[in-house]
């Protein structure tokens, strides 16, 4: 069974919605301190500002790349990346080609997230390579799965939460997922992270990280299991 603990070092606190602003970004990172979250994620614009922020906390950073649908040039996603890299980033999310894939231009899907991979290599910084599967067949999501492997990147992420209608089905592409990764590849779940059963169900399946916002209500509600001696 998980301690509170062992699952907020699984979860990537998130605030990166479009109406997140500064306030809820510095809230934000206050829950991560609070809850000794793995990671704290934010706004590539406040990537600076959250860094100094977190000095010293343990709480690692992280900021994401493409977003929402992976569909700019590669250059453009390096430029994205290295400036992240530079204001301090030590983990970065990154949206593969949706179209590209759906295309059948699979050669450019994996050379677009091993540019990421190549870029992000000299600072020693984390890839994870997003899926969005609400867009894609079980087939095509372990297909480009293998690809984000193949590519180097370290984690394959289900979606970038932007689709709350993901729910269901996130549990089996973690399965399904994990059945063909390597071991050394994390999975992380995200677009269905809203309550601690949730994330205990995609745990079972495979997933080992957890991209949510609703972090502090999770992790009170596991606390409150433990201190019951509920199953969980």
């Amino acid at each position: 069974m998980l301690t509170v603990d062992e699952l907020a070092s699984m979860i990537d606190h998130s605030i990166i919605d479009p109406f997140h602003t500064e306030r809820d970004m510095v809230e934000g990172i206050e829950t991560a301190i609070r809850y000794r979250t793995g990671r704290f994620t934010t706004q590539p614009i406040r990537v600076k500002a959250a860094r100094k922020r977190l000095e010293g906390t343990g709480v690692l950073l992280q900021t994401y790349v493409g977003f929402p649908h992976g569909n700019d040039h590669t250059e453009v996603k390096l430029l994205q990346a290295r400036r992240a890299l530079d204001e301090g980033v030590q983990e970065l999310d990154m949206v593969i080609n949706i179209s590209a894939f759906l295309s059948g231009d699979h050669a450019y899907v994996e050379q677009d997230v091993n540019a990421i991979v190549e870029a992000a290599r000299p600072y020693d910084v984390t890839v994870k390579g997003i899926l969005e599967c609400f867009y894609l067949t079980r087939p095509q999501r372990l297909q480009a799965a293998l690809i984000v492997e193949r590519a180097g990147a370290q984690f394959v992420k289900t979606s970038t939460g932007q689709r709350p209608d993901m729910q269901a089905s996130i549990a089996e592409d973690c399965r399904s997922m994990r059945a063909i990764l390597k071991p050394e590849t994390t999975i992380k779940a995200s677009g269905g992270c809203f309550d601690l059963d949730a994330l205990l169900l995609y745990y079972r399946n495979g997933a080992r990280r957890f991209g949510a916002s609703e972090t502090a209500t999770i992790l009170e509600d596991l606390r409150t299991r433990i201190a019951n001696g509920q199953p969980h």
